[in-house]
């Protein structure tokens, strides 16, 4: 049991941090006012250097007790959405593929529905963890809170769910053997209307020779070098979770997230089901208010049963419409 001596220490430590917090928010507001210009100026640049002609204004950055950006007391996120889209372009194409184990594909056609599961899935491979990483972002380790807010690795991928997608022309070997069970699975194929931003490719990290972002370094670097406060900024989270290792760059990967957390659309309501552990997934149908899935073509694996995969093509034909067949 603690001690009054101790209870009362703890209470004055409690007090003497708020008290700094305070102060430094002081200072923070005082630079609100009189350096916000030149903070918006070097921004501008920065987005101008890497071939962003959109600009921000004073509304949509400031500096606050520990960092500067667009966490808190700022509603307009357009700095976000510029680095986000700058980073991974919205897709123009309008088909992709899937590839699934035989099993998993004759579910996802009957009932036209996706499981997409958590980030921490893959969390043995280093993805989330990678950006952070080779981006220098110390505050992401595991159970740490950042500028006020809790930014550990798990608690941010076990809100994000994925469905992997690729070019429908890409047939990699690598693929079929991976993702369809050696080639004994199937390759669905879909034309994909998002409703929401955050289906992108992936940004695949230089195998042989790491590096940082270069618009990403320039906004750390240089803010960080004139005003002595870190950059931070809403979407860090999303965009960690496109960012992928190089050895997977054949996969000419597609990710299509649904981040429950997000400010973006209303996601709260889908209720992940556990999985294993930590592991869990969200259900996600073909059309809702997120995305519409069309399914155009379902292709037999290279390795798949020709007589299990004629079996299945009744069921195709009754659950989908104009659905092309590949043998």
């Amino acid at each position: 049991m603690m001690t009054e001596e101790e209870y009362m220490k703890q209470i004055a430590d409690k007090l003497a941090r708020m008290n700094a917090y305070d102060q430094r928010q002081k200072i923070a507001n005082e630079k609100n006012i009189s350096e916000i210009d030149k903070l918006v100026d070097l921004v501008n640049k920065i987005l101008a250097k890497h071939g962003i002609a959109d600009t921000i204004n004073k509304k949509q950055i400031r500096f606050n007790a520990d960092y500067v950006g667009n966490i808190t007391w700022v509603d307009d996120k357009k700095l976000s959405e510029l680095i986000f889209e700058k980073i991974y372009p919205t897709p123009t194409r309008k088909t992709f593929s899937h590839y699934t184990k035989f099993d998993k594909g004759i579910s996802v056609i009957d009932k036209s529905e996706f499981w997409l599961f958590n980030l921490l899935q893959n969390f043995d491979a280093e993805e989330f963890r990678l950006f952070y990483k080779e981006h220098g972002l110390d505050g992401y380790e595991e159970n740490t809170e950042t500028f006020g807010i809790w930014t550990g690795y798990r608690p941010l991928m076990s809100e994000i769910f994925a469905l992997c997608l690729t070019t429908e022309e890409n047939s990699s070997s690598t693929l079929w053997n991976y993702f369809s069970d050696n080639g004994t699975g199937l390759k669905l194929t879909f034309e994909i209307e998002s409703k929401i931003p955050d289906f992108r490719e992936v940004y695949y990290s230089n195998i042989h020779d790491p590096k940082p972002i270069e618009l990403l370094k320039d906004l750390f670097t240089e803010i960080k070098n004139q005003f002595n406060y870190p950059f931070n900024f809403t979407y860090m989270s999303k965009i960690g979770a496109f960012y992928i290792k190089g050895v997977y760059e054949n996969e000419q990967e597609f990710r299509f997230l649904i981040k429950r957390t997000s400010d973006n659309y209303n996601a709260w309501r889908l209720q992940p089901i556990t999985f294993q552990n930590e592991i869990s997934y969200i259900v996600l149908p073909f059309e809702t208010e997120f995305a519409k899935f069309k399914l155009i073509k379902v292709e037999k694996g290279p390795n798949c049963d020709t007589n299990e995969f004629d079996k299945i093509i009744p069921l195709i034909n009754a659950r989908h419409q104009d659905v092309e067949i590949i043998k």
